[in-house]
């Protein structure tokens, strides 16, 4: 038989680190864990951390290499990447504490710290992938108007731009989470503060971290798609380029898309504003639990997608693990692979007899 405890203000779905308990009105409502939630949640947290700690530090270290050119657009892809390695990072005492059913045994300073870093680098790889269809609509829809601010430093300026962001946006989480006593009367949760003041923070952040950056990268990427579509001679460069970036923002969205939008209606909820059922609330619940850990598993995901979709990437790979040179890499990059902007980020630099050897451009 299922356990059943009360709905109190403290308790809190498995991962959900940026949410809180549900408020006192609710305290009739019986709520049960998620089914076996206590032991896939943290194999899965644990796969994600081994898959994109192997994944993004590799690509670090292909992007951060001084080998093959590099194209502005890289810029983007290396601070992705960090963002998501800063990300994989945290998912160990998240797997612990889901494994001991939301319990959180590592005190009050990790629980704020660890917080802090989740909300950050979530935010700062929604406006990067923002930041990245915007640099691909300024080469490939206004090529020729759009290469004066198309430059390294304007790259690095909105790289560091979004840094801030993200960790101005972060600090609620700082400020607001702490360790509360968890249901049973043994251990304690991460969550946050209860209070109205945080609810109404956690949405509108929500909506401006998350939302906007996903319009910016949709609104992007159509345009890019449509002017693409104009060029047929583009041929093989455009349908894998239009690939690749696709399975990129397609991964993002698919992933954080249900957490964000079941964390509005939860914050909604716990203002006051949405009234749900008991039924409707524990399918929340249980709900937030399973889109954390689909969210949580993203930051594997663009790694897997290089390793995929992109011969450059592969081929680049194979030669930094085994040391072997004047070994080409063919196709398009996962980063820069739209034409005419078409030199691969992941490609090292060829002499090839009767052909000059070009240096690193900044298209």
């Amino acid at each position: 038989m299922a356990h059943t405890e009360p709905w109190s203000a403290s308790t809190e779905p498995f991962g959900d680190y940026s949410g809180s308990g549900f408020p006192a009105e609710l305290e009739l409502c019986r709520v049960r864990a998620l089914p076996y939630g206590a032991a896939y949640l943290p194999a899965l947290y644990l796969a994600a951390f081994a898959l994109g700690l192997l994944g993004n530090a590799s690509v670090l270290w292909l992007l951060a290499s001084p080998r093959g050119p590099r194209r502005l657009v890289d810029t983007f892809a290396l601070h992705l990447a960090a963002a998501d390695l800063g990300f994989v990072l945290t998912l160990p005492l998240w797997a612990a504490a889901a494994a001991r059913g939301g319990r959180w045994p590592f005190g009050a300073g990790l629980c704020k710290l660890s917080s802090f870093a989740l909300a950050a680098t979530r935010c700062a790889g929604a406006l990067l992938l923002a930041g990245m269809s915007v640099d691909r609509y300024l080469a490939v829809g206004h090529r020729l108007d759009a290469r004066p601010p198309r430059t390294p430093r304007c790259a690095q300026a909105a790289c560091a731009g979004s840094w801030a962001v993200a960790l101005l946006a972060g600090l609620p989480a700082l400020a607001s989470r702490g360790l509360q006593p968890a249901p049973g009367g043994w251990g304690h949760q991460c969550v946050d503060a209860p209070s109205d003041t945080f609810q109404g923070l956690g949405l509108l952040l929500l909506l401006l971290t998350s939302g906007l950056p996903l319009s910016i990268s949709v609104v992007c990427y159509c345009l890019v798609a449509r002017r693409l579509h104009s060029f047929p001679h583009l041929g093989r460069a455009r349908r894998s380029s239009l690939r690749i970036i696709c399975a990129i923002e397609g991964a993002f969205v698919g992933s954080w898309l249900p957490f964000s939008a079941l964390r509005a209606l939860s914050h909604l909820a716990r203002l006051g504003a949405l009234a749900l059922p008991c039924g409707l609330l524990l399918a929340l619940r249980w709900g937030l639990e399973l889109a954390t850990c689909l969210a949580f598993v993203n930051c594997c995901a663009n790694p897997l997608i290089y390793l995929l979709l992109d011969r450059s990437f592969r081929a680049r790979l194979r030669l930094g693990l085994c040391g072997r040179k004047g070994h080409g890499a063919r196709g398009s990059s996962s980063a820069s692979s739209l034409a005419p902007d078409t030199s691969s980020g992941f490609r090292s630099r060829v002499r090839q007899p009767g052909r000059a050897r070009t240096g690193r451009t900044a298209a």
